[in-house]
């Protein structure tokens, strides 16, 4: 099924307009997996790197990869409010999501459940000398949860990047677009770039609309 989309709709794909993003003075990765974003950590090698991830994956990938970096890592999942959850974690460490997979995106039961750390963005690091900030939300449908736990930081941020759902359910129960481009409208966010699309993500930066100057 997968193979029918890409063949049929094709892929997007252009990391280069990343030279197009504000300058920042703290870069937040939420959702890190196994090989981080190294496109980011290039771009902003001289900023603070804040990673969140709750996978030993993540934290292995943080201890062994980010040395001669002003960079903090947090093992947690992010939401709207703290507790704990439980994560399907798949063989392609990238795909694990605390939302069930839909019959769609499916590749393979997970090889296991943990039961992680959940907070919210705000909580833990709303009171930083953070300056200001640039988001990366990557969580396998769990981008709107994210957002909706962030509106504090979201306030010193200058651009969000999410990999966002979009046309097909591929997670059981999972967000529409829409709910995602109003939830960023409510924070006072347009976008701005697609930097990819694929049948089922887009890769989506969002800007304040207040930064932005508009021609007409």
């Amino acid at each position: 099924m997968k193979r029918y989309f890409y063949k049929e709709t094709g892929m997007y794909i252009d990391w280069s307009q990343l030279e197009k993003l504000p300058e920042i003075d703290t870069l937040i990765d939420i959702g890190v997996g196994p090989q981080g974003t190294p496109d980011l950590y290039k771009k902003f090698k001289k900023k603070k790197l804040i990673l969140i991830d709750p996978l030993d994956e993540a934290e292995k990938f943080f201890n062994n990869h980010m040395q001669g970096f002003d960079a903090m890592f947090f093992k947690t999942a992010l939401g709207e409010k703290k507790g704990s959850v439980t994560i399907n974690v798949e063989t392609h460490i990238g795909r694990s999501s605390i939302l069930d997979v839909a019959d769609i995106n499916f590749e393979g039961e997970p090889f296991e459940k943990r039961i992680i750390p959940i907070d919210t963005l705000d909580n833990i690091l709303v009171g930083n000398d953070l300056g200001k900030v640039g988001v990366k939300i990557d969580t396998e449908g769990y981008e709107l949860n994210v957002i909706r736990g962030a509106s504090k930081i979201l306030e010193q941020s200058k651009f969000v990047i999410a990999e966002v759902r979009h046309n097909h359910e591929s997670f059981k129960e999972v967000y529409k677009l829409n709910d995602f481009v109003l939830e960023m409208q409510v924070n006072g966010f347009i976008l701005t770039m697609i930097l990819t699309a694929k049948p089922f993500i887009a890769d989506l930066c969002f800007q304040p609309l207040k930064d932005l100057h508009l021609s007409y």
